[in-house]
């Protein structure tokens, strides 16, 4: 406590002296290393040069007897050469609470200060461990960076090789920052991962590493097809078959319809007028079964002539036959579908 009374006096009663120069104007230190400034003067007859931190009075320095008070947070070192007189001022392993404003002032001239900015660096690491996965997989990692001050740059690097475009998302965490990336790469081989943090006054990043090992894809066992084939050509076959059935059927019944729609065409054109108008009114008609087609024969039966197939060749050898009494049949010359007409033959349908 005498000392610094016997600076303050020594500031009061003593004459000024040149103006004091304070380098660095801004410094930005990480924590936990050594902050340093120096202070000098041009000319000699100077008595005290007192350094303050935010406001409060750190060491006084003596031109004849050098440093007059220190501790183990602040020192003082004599670097003055030939017209020159300067010190330098060391806060050793500075933390965020010596950040602000470091001052200088040699006797009673102006108070000279500079701004101190305290780094912090956190931790880095990617989520999870080593990787396994199969050859051609997409692989993503996460790598998230804890407690620094400020917000970290993170940065990636493939076996050494730093990866373009890295993006990232910074969040804040009281006083302190965090950050996070991802990364997305296609397994071809076994790699290893870097996850870097760095900051302006750390001297080489901070760095999480984790390992990728790829395995070879094992093709599939091709599968057996037979009996798929097998129940494919079943089924088809079975379709071809009942279309077969479905397309032989249709013509069956095409043709049958066809040739009864003929046969009727052919009843109706040999039908006489009065059996037409019969077929007309009740639409049934019954063919006599007796009449032979192109086989004609003649036999006496009950008075009726007819021709059998022996004298057909007969009556082709113009044979005569005898003759029929046509005055029997002289209204309808017609016998069970016969007619006798010059012995011409005709075929009848009879009504029912």
């Amino acid at each position: 406590m005498d000392t610094f009374m016997l600076a303050a006096v020594l500031l009061l009663f003593t004459g000024g002296v040149s103006a004091q120069v304070l380098e660095p104007l801004n410094a930005t230190v990480l924590q936990n290393t050594d902050a340093r400034f120096n202070c000098s003067v041009k000319t000699p007859g100077w008595v005290a040069m007192t350094w303050t931190v935010n406001g409060r009075l750190a060491i006084i320095i003596s031109e004849n007897t050098g440093l007059l008070t220190g501790n183990a947070t602040y020192s003082a070192t004599n670097y003055t050469t030939a017209g020159e007189y300067k010190w330098e001022f060391v806060m050793k392993a500075v933390t965020a609470a010596s950040a602000g404003f470091v001052g200088c002032q040699v006797q009673n001239n102006l108070l000279v200060s500079t701004t101190l900015t305290v780094q912090q660096n956190g931790t880095v690491a990617i989520t999870g461990s080593n990787r396994t996965a199969t050859e051609g997989d997409q692989v993503t990692f996460l790598c998230i960076a804890r407690s620094w001050l400020p917000a970290p740059q993170l940065f990636w690097a493939v076996n050494g090789t730093l990866v373009d475009k890295v993006l990232y998302n910074t969040e804040s965490n009281g006083t302190l920052m965090n950050s996070n990336s991802t990364l997305t790469i296609t397994a071809k081989a076994n790699v290893s991962v870097d996850c870097l943090a760095s900051i302006s006054t750390l001297p080489s990043p901070e760095i999480s590493t984790i390992f990728l090992t790829v395995q070879k894809a094992v093709p599939r066992p091709a599968r057996d097809q037979t009996v798929l084939i097998a129940i494919t050509v079943a089924f088809s076959l079975a379709a071809l078959l009942a279309l077969l059935i479905i397309l032989i059927v249709f013509c069956c019944k095409r043709r049958r319809r066809k040739r009864s729609r003929y046969q009727d065409e052919l009843r109706a054109q040999s039908l006489s007028h009065r059996q037409q108008a019969a077929y007309a009114r009740t639409g049934r008609v019954r063919e006599n079964f007796g009449y032979v087609e192109d086989t004609p024969s003649v036999d006496n039966r009950d008075g009726v002539y007819t021709i059998s197939s022996f004298q057909q060749q007969n009556y082709n050898n113009n044979i005569q036959l005898p003759e029929v009494n046509s005055s029997r049949y002289a209204d309808d010359r017609s016998y069970d579908g016969y007619s006798f007409d010059g012995l011409q033959k005709h075929r009848h349908l009879t009504i029912v």
